[in-house]
């Protein structure tokens, strides 16, 4: 018996069994072979699978894809948001590399014509070139980059919080921030793993949880240094000091030493649910695609997108996985100097990890490939590679030199 993929979405009405690896119906006679192929079929096709099943099941008031969609994955979520974006008509924007992500957002804005829930396209004033890809994932990349250092605060490399700016709200730029991520999930660019656990947690329920947030949650410098001080009183005298401080925090029970605790709680809370118009309005617009539903309905999955952990920047072991090397005839001198070549590459790459230095990647130079995260669409990650060309020629094409350059380009 014949069984292909595009057969997994027929089922019939009598003697039906359930895969166990999808846990759809099928005839009894076709589980078996469906279930062999069930486990092999990538993301996409078992997306379609679910798409075409809900096309012929659900309601006419509720969309086909809502009523039967149930991210189980992260990839689960990418791929259901990328499915959503209107590839029928563009977004266009036209922007100066200088001055981002301030620049980048005040176009975004400017653009009534147009939906960013369609095809983002990218031109940079100044220069030659059509966005077939690559232009986009550069500005994603450095807007996301620009929009943490911008409009977030907290130490390091740490999960960070919005900054409280009025000035901000009231230009709804935390509006233009929540589409911007949005836009980054469904087409190429970088996840916005920055968030504090508290403020991923509203994003999703649009609550904060009061009892979940804690002293570490805290990232502004003032209530940090406050806090510190309170933590650091000896005596009653010293914190009287703080009073007014701590008063403008909500805090009006007397002020005493063996208060502290709820003194510093009072700071905590002030600290953090000053913050949440801010993530008002970035919950708003990150409905862009309808993330904000999939991320409701499985905030687990959503989880590695937003908050720092699972999704890190490209390292060696990453660069060399996915490094493609054109070695010449195997056994020739051509093909150990190659060799010996990507050798190098990695003990260097290795290098400057063990060192604690920063590549350019890493720095924040996007780079010829366009992009310096590595690829969170299903689609974009197994397609990735990075194609290394060797020239032995180069002293015939670009005369007399010293020192010669593998070619790199990437593919998908």
């Amino acid at each position: 018996m014949q069984f292909n993929k595009a057969d997994v979405c027929v089922v019939e009405n009598k003697h039906k069994a359930v895969c166990p690896v999808c846990t759809k119906e099928f005839p009894d006679d076709e589980i078996t072979v469906h279930a062999s192929l069930c486990g092999e079929s990538d993301l996409s096709d078992s997306f379609e699978c679910t798409v075409a099943s809900a096309e012929n099941d659900s309601s006419p008031s509720m969309p086909a894809q809502t009523a039967a969609f149930k991210p189980k994955s992260t990839e689960d979520v990418l791929c259901f948001i990328e499915q959503q974006v209107d590839t029928s008509t563009e977004f266009k924007l036209c922007v100066d590399r200088e001055d981002l992500p301030d620049r980048g957002i005040l176009q975004w804005k400017r653009k009534k014509a147009a939906s960013p829930a369609s095809a983002l396209k990218v031109v940079y004033i100044g220069e030659a070139g059509i966005d077939t890809g690559a232009l986009r994932k550069e500005f994603l990349t450095d807007m996301v980059s620009g929009i943490e250092k911008r409009f977030f605060e907290g130490a390091g490399n740490q999960s960070k919080n919005p900054k409280d700016s009025l000035t901000d709200v009231d230009n709804e730029n935390f509006r233009t921030v929540g589409e911007i991520m949005a836009v980054s999930l469904a087409q190429g660019g970088p996840p916005p793993a920055f968030l504090r656990e508290w403020c991923y947690n509203f994003l999703c329920t649009g609550e904060v949880d009061l009892n979940s947030l804690s002293q570490e949650d805290v990232t502004d410098l003032e209530s940090c240094l406050l806090i510190s001080r309170v933590e650091n009183s000896a005596d009653a005298e010293s914190l009287m000091l703080l009073a007014d401080e701590i008063v403008s925090c909500g805090y009006t029970r007397q002020i005493k030493l063996d208060s502290k605790e709820n003194i510093i709680r009072a700071i905590v809370l002030h600290s953090t649910t000053r913050l949440i118009p801010m993530l008002q309005q970035l919950r708003k617009d990150m409905e862009l695609y309808g993330l904000v539903n999939q991320m409701a309905t499985n905030p687990d999955a959503c989880h590695p997108l937003f908050v720092p952990g699972k999704i890190i920047k490209p390292d060696a072991n990453f660069i060399m996985m996915n490094c493609q090397s054109q070695f010449s005839e195997k056994g020739t001198s051509k093909e150990r100097t190659e060799r010996k070549i990507i050798n190098f590459l990695q003990d260097f790459l290795q290098e400057i990890e063990m060192s604690g230095g920063e590549t350019d990647s890493a720095a924040g130079d996007t780079g010829p490939l366009g992009q310096s995260h590595i690829p969170v669409l299903p689609d974009e990650k197994r397609c990735f590679k990075i194609t290394c060309n060797f020239n032995h020629e180069c002293r015939e094409q670009q005369g007399d030199h010293s020192v010669c350059y593998p070619t790199v380009t990437g593919t998908c």
